[in-house]
C-alpha cells in the first residue's frame, strides 16, 4: 500500500507543477498592458512646508499617484485625472515624509517615495516609483573654539571646527558588514560614528530613537536623554571604543504583519570640555517598560546649530525583518526569496489579481521542492492514505456483506 500511495503522490505531484506553469503562463500572455506611460522625468518642486511631484504621461491620465505606504489615506492619494499632465502635493508634516537634520552640510533633507499607477486600483508594468529627496539648507555658520595658548596671550586663538559627518548603520556583529535582510531574533549591531579631523574637539551623544515601519507608525526606542525605554528592543548604548563612536548588540524584531523596520536617532554634537559626559541610565535589567508611540515634533527647517552644540539625524539602512515561522519558513539568506516574501506582504495590496496569485504559488511551490519542504506534498499523502483506507474498508464492508 505505501508502494502504490508513493507512486499516486509522484503522479499527482508533477501535473500539479504543469496545471500552475500552464495558468501562469496563460496569464501572462494574455494580459493586456495600460496603453499609457510617463514621458521623461518627473518635476519636483520643494516647497517651504510642501513637496509637489509632476508628472506628463503620453495619453491622458486617468489613474492615481500616491505615496507608498499610505494608499488608503486620501491626504496622500491625488487622482488628477483628465489631461496629460497630473501631479501630486504632499504636505512634509504628513504621509511619513521622512525629515532628517544635516550638518555637512547644514540643512534639512525631507525624503518621500511616490508611485505613479495607470490603474485606478491597481499596480502595472508601466507604473514607476520614485524616492523624492528635498534638501533645505542653512544659512553657513562658523562654530569656533576658543583655546588658551598662555596667560600672556592678549588675543583669543581661534581654531576652526569642522563639522563632523555621523552616520548610523546595523551590521552584523562578526562580519560587521551592513546589514539588509535578517530574520526575528538575529543578533544585530547598531553602531553610530561621526566621522571628523578633531575627534578630540567633539562629544557626542545617541538620544531620540524611535523604530518605523515604512508606512508611518512609530515607537520610541531610546529616550531624550539617551536612555533606553525597553531593553528587550535596545538596551542602554555603549559608548567607545573609539571617540565619536557609539554602539550595541541588540536582537531583531519587526512589526506584526510587516516587514519593513527603519531606526532613525538624533546625535548631539557638543563641543569638548574636558571629558565627555555619558548618559546617566537606569538598569532595566529588573524592569520592563513598553515602548510607546512616537508624536512627531514640530521639527525647525533649519538646523538647530548653536555655538557650542549641534543637532543631527542619522538614518540605518532599511531592514527587512522576516519571522521564519509565519514567512513561509524561508531563510533570510537568499536576498531573492526574501524580496519575493516581501513584495507578496506588501501593505499596498488588500487584493491581488489572479497573476500575482498564480506567480505567488508557483514560487511557493517550485521553492518548497527545490528545497525539500515536503510538508504540502505530506499533507496530499495523507489525504490519499486516508481516502485509500477508506476505500479498502468500504471494499471489505461490501465484499463482506
Amino acid at each position: 500500500m505505501t508502494q502504490r500511495v508513493a507512486s499516486t503522490v509522484a503522479t499527482l505531484s508533477i501535473p500539479l507543477l504543469l496545471l500552475i506553469q500552464a495558468i501562469m503562463h496563460t496569464q501572462l500572455v494574455y494580459s493586456i498592458p495600460i496603453p499609457n506611460s510617463q514621458i521623461g522625468k518627473a518635476e519636483v518642486e520643494c516647497g517651504e512646508n510642501t513637496i509637489e511631484v509632476v508628472f506628463l504621461t503620453e495619453s491622458v491620465f486617468q489613474g492615481r499617484i500616491y505615496v507608498v505606504g499610505h494608499s488608503n489615506d486620501e491626504r496622500c492619494v491625488s487622482r488628477d485625472t483628465g489631461r496629460q499632465t497630473t501631479s501630486i502635493t504632499v504636505r512634509k508634516d504628513q504621509c511619513g515624509v521622512a525629515i532628517t537634520r544635516s550638518t555637512n552640510p547644514p540643512g534639512m533633507f525631507a525624503n518621500v517615495k511616490v508611485m505613479i499607477s495607470f490603474h485606478e486600483e491597481f499596480i502595472t508594468k508601466v507604473d514607476r516609483g520614485y524616492e523624492i529627496s528635498c534638501f533645505y539648507m542653512e544659512a553657513d555658520k562658523t562654530v569656533t573654539y576658543p583655546l588658551t595658548v598662555s596667560m600672556k596671550s592678549l588675543e583669543p586663538f581661534t581654531e576652526l571646527a569642522e563639522m563632523p559627518r555621523c552616520h548610523y548603520e546595523v551590521v552584523d556583529p562578526i562580519s560587521m558588514e551592513p546589514l539588509s535582510v535578517v530574520s526575528v531574533g538575529s543578533k544585530l549591531l547598531h553602531k553610530w560614528k561621526c566621522d571628523s579631523t578633531s575627534t578630540n574637539l567633539w562629544c557626542m551623544t545617541v538620544h531620540s530613537c524611535f523604530v518605523e515601519d515604512g508606512s508611518g507608525t512609530q515607537f520610541v526606542i531610546l529616550n531624550e536623554d539617551g536612555c533606553a525605554i525597553d531593553r528587550y528592543l535596545l538596551d542602554n548604548l555603549e559608548y567607545g571604543p573609539n571617540e565619536l563612536e557609539v554602539q550595541k548588540e541588540a536582537h531583531a524584531f519587526k512589526f506584526a504583519d510587516k516587514v519593513v523596520v527603519n531606526f532613525q536617532c538624533s546625535v548631539r554634537l557638543d563641543i569638548r570640555d574636558g571629558e565627555c559626559p555619558k548618559p546617566r541610565c537606569r538598569d532595566l535589567s529588573n524592569q520592563k517598560k513598553a515602548v510607546r508611540r512616537r508624536a512627531l515634533p514640530d521639527l525647525p527647517l533649519i538646523l538647530n546649530l548653536t555655538d557650542r552644540m549641534a543637532e543631527v539625524d542619522v538614518r540605518s539602512q532599511q531592514l527587512d525583518v522576516l519571522d521564519t515561522q509565519l514567512d513561509f519558513g524561508v531563510s533570510p539568506n537568499n536576498p531573492r526569496v526574501a524580496a519575493q516574501i516581501r513584495r507578496l506582504q506588501r501593505p499596498e495590496g488588500d487584493c491581488i489579481s489572479m497573476t500575482s496569485a498564480v506567480l505567488g504559488v508557483s514560487f511557493y511551490f517550485t521553492f518548497a521542492y527545490n528545497q525539500k519542504f515536503i510538508f504540502y506534498i505530506r499533507a496530499i499523502e495523507n489525504l490519499l492514505v486516508v481516502s485509500i483506507i477508506f476505500g479498502e474498508s468500504r471494499h471489505s464492508l461490501s465484499s463482506g456483506s
